[in-house]
């Protein structure tokens, strides 16, 4: 057996390193081409994370005032309401002896609220204003991206259906189908509640007017008497209608009195 020399063995193993490294080097390149090409692709753009999100804020609030003239409050109020392109959602009164008071609750575009909310602070001496903002940003794109995905797999059965081969496998899908619908309707019905509350603003008003002593009583008395005047009256009307018994029992009165006085006698 020949040897082979040192010089030629040492030159082998060179090429043979050499000859992998060239073998390896196309697919570790091609591992990083798909690697770059991964994050470019799915990296969001510049603009998209620059860009300011449209926030969907709900808001609410309550408003109390003191005022010298309820009605001529509520008159105000509803003018103002009518201005800003609102509606009046409630209508209440109280009248609590030392004080009367009344509340509506209005409905005002978003965009208007504030400026509606300025305009109301000259019914009269303000005692509280509480004013809420809720963000509904995340259950807003949740909803949306839900019916959008309920809608694919409504299409998806749609298609099912018409490839059905056998009545089961079509009664099968038509109850997927109506589930998916059902589903559909009620996340539907949660973004228009959504859209509303968060395009019109709700806002309650309390107006409280305090009464003085003759102020509180007078009217009190007026219906007292009155009230008294009518029960006398229908007494009256109530003993009329028992005169037939009022007449037997005289009868049987005189009549036991003389039967009497014939003992005595």
């Amino acid at each position: 057996m020949h040897r082979i020399p040192p010089l030629l063995a040492l030159l082998f193993l060179f090429a043979c390193g050499r000859s992998a490294h060239d073998a390896s080097e196309p697919y570790a390149m091609a591992g990083k081409t798909a690697e770059a090409g991964f994050r470019e692709e799915y990296a969001p753009p510049s603009s998209a994370v620059q860009a300011p999100m449209d926030r969907k804020i709900i808001r609410s609030g309550d408003l109390r005032f003191e005022v010298d003239d309820l009605e001529a409050a509520r008159g105000s109020i509803l003018v103002h309401v009518k201005a800003g392109g609102g509606y009046v959602e409630g209508d209440e009164r109280g009248d609590w002896g030392r004080s009367r008071s009344m509340t509506l609750r209005v409905r005002i575009p978003a965009d208007r609220f504030d400026a509606f909310v300025q305009d109301l602070q000259g019914l009269g001496r303000l005692e509280s204003q509480n004013i809420n903002a809720t963000d509904v940003t995340s259950e807003w794109v949740d909803v949306e991206a839900r019916i959008a995905a309920k809608r694919a797999l409504e299409k998806r059965y749609l298609e099912l259906a018409t490839q059905a081969r056998s009545v089961p496998e079509m009664l099968e899908v038509e109850r997927e189908l109506g589930n998916v619908r059902a589903e559909i309707e009620s996340m539907e019905a949660r973004m228009k509640a959504l859209r509303d509350q968060v395009s019109m603003s709700t806002l309650s008003i309390t107006c409280t007017k305090q009464q003085a002593l003759v102020e509180r009583f007078s009217p009190q008395f007026g219906v007292a008497l009155k009230e008294g005047w009518n029960n006398l009256l229908r007494f009256s009307v109530w003993l009329t209608n028992l005169w037939p018994f009022v007449i037997l029992i005289g009868v049987l009165v005189w009549w036991w009195r003389r039967r009497r006085a014939r003992k005595k006698g």
